[in-house]
């Protein structure tokens, strides 16, 4: 087991040579998640995000963090801005962000990486002028997000799978 030094994670943001990275440590999240075994589906999920984070980190319509210990990043996390119509008292300019993405690696789990990256998306939204953040959490992370204050949505989210 890696016995991680807090003092020597290094926090940055996610550029275009991350992508790989951003892509195995969603993959291993999605894994964990659904209890998914590598099979042909995961070459389908893995070359659709390839295409998706090379498209949206430099179009800066997906900022993601990552903290990194030893040259390997061990905790990842993203945010998706878009747009809807605007609504009365919250979403103004009709930008919000969702975020998703979040992940760390076992060996680095409950150390605070995630509310770190948490915290360092909360900042970039903020700066990019939403007021609206919104996400789906697993039972494991749901803790970090109630504790930085997301609540239970007024109305229920749901969905209708079309294909």
């Amino acid at each position: 087991m890696l016995e991680i030094e807090k003092k020597r994670i290094v926090y940055r943001r996610a550029t275009i040579d991350d992508v790989p990275a951003l892509v195995d440590c969603r993959i291993q999240f999605l894994n964990e998640l659904f209890d998914h075994p590598e099979n042909e589906d995961t070459a389908v999920v893995r070359k659709s995000l390839r295409k998706c984070f090379a498209q949206a980190i430099p179009s800066k319509d997906f900022i993601a963090w990552l903290a990194e210990y030893n040259g390997r990043i061990i905790a990842t996390s993203g945010m998706v801005m878009w747009q809807k119509p605007a609504l009365y008292g919250c979403v103004e300019s009709g930008r919000l962000g969702y975020l998703l993405n979040f992940y760390t690696v076992p060996e680095a789990r409950r150390k605070g990486i995630g509310t770190r990256l948490l915290n360092e998306l909360v900042k970039e939204a903020k700066s990019s002028g939403l007021k609206y953040l919104h996400l789906h959490a697993s039972k494991d992370g749901i803790h970090i997000y109630r504790g930085a204050g997301f609540v239970e949505p007024a109305m229920p989210e749901l969905e209708l799978r079309l294909g």
